[in-house]
């Protein structure tokens, strides 16, 4: 895994200057020069204060903690990660926490991917403030995506796909292994090269609505079958309406197998 920062770069007016020879500086354009100048040297103290790194430190831990976290859960192998934090100005003016700052989340987004919004706070007996900082995130990593296109209500073989890296700059679901999706059925159009992601696809269903199902039932070790009509389709451990033929009721079961469902006495 591979961590990028974003460094801020700031243009020096003075450099801007030497560049004309010598001509004549209008009184307006040295009070724009003036300006410009002073708002550089800010922005230079602020990320030298103690505030500034304390919150910058606080935050890029936190980051970083929540993207191995989330590179574990969902194996996403190798990845890079470039971001750039963003503190406003008044953190300068904050008086320094002598806790340990909080961090939280002040979004909706679960991946740490686009523009992500945190709040920190200090909770002290000296210092109670709060502060909203921006995180700007891309994400590299192989991604399935199809080879070509595939259409509507097609199960997916694994020759129809590939791992293909990708830089992701907002929020996307996708998958990272071609197992989690082959077998799979598509619930609509794909396009060729087209990212996958698990919103897009279906365990494609064991039973058809109409089939001709065995019905089990189990008790105390007693195994109970008999023959039942699908009142609708159902994919693996999905619970659907079966009509049992010998009583013609409708009852509820779970699909364990192919044409194969499961209830209780």
């Amino acid at each position: 895994m591979t961590y990028n920062k974003e460094g801020k770069y700031h243009f020096r007016i003075t450099e801007g200057f030497k560049s004309r020879g010598n001509r004549i500086i209008s009184p307006l354009s040295l009070i724009v020069w003036l300006g410009l100048s002073l708002l550089s040297n800010t922005a230079s103290a602020t990320e030298n204060s103690l505030n500034y790194r304390a919150i910058y430190q606080a935050i890029e831990a936190s980051f970083k903690t929540q993207v191995n976290n989330q590179a574990h859960t969902r194996q996403w192998g190798k990845h890079t990660v470039n971001y750039q934090i963003r503190i406003p100005t008044s953190a300068d003016h904050l008086p320094l926490c002598s806790e340990p700052l909080i961090i939280e989340g002040s979004d909706s987004k679960t991946l740490p991917v686009g523009t992500l919004k945190r709040s920190v706070s200090c909770q002290s007996n000296s210092a109670d403030w709060r502060i909203n900082v921006t995180i700007k995130s891309e994400l590299g990593l192989y991604v399935v995506v199809t080879k070509t296109g595939i259409g509507r209500k097609q199960t997916l073989a694994a020759n129809d796909l590939k791992l293909e890296w990708r830089t992701l700059t907002k929020e996307q679901d996708f998958l990272t292994q071609i197992a989690q999706a082959s077998g799979k059925m598509t619930l609509r159009r794909i396009r060729s090269g087209q990212v996958l992601d698990s919103r897009q696809l279906k365990s494609p269903p064991l039973v058809e609505k109409g089939n001709q199902v065995i019905i089990s039932a189990a008790k105390d070790g007693f195994i109970a079958t008999t023959k039942g009509q699908a009142q609708e389709e159902g994919a693996l451990g999905q619970q659907i309406e079966v009509k049992n033929i010998s009583s013609g009721k409708v009852i509820k079961a779970v699909v364990v197998g192919l044409n194969q469902v499961e209830t209780q006495f």
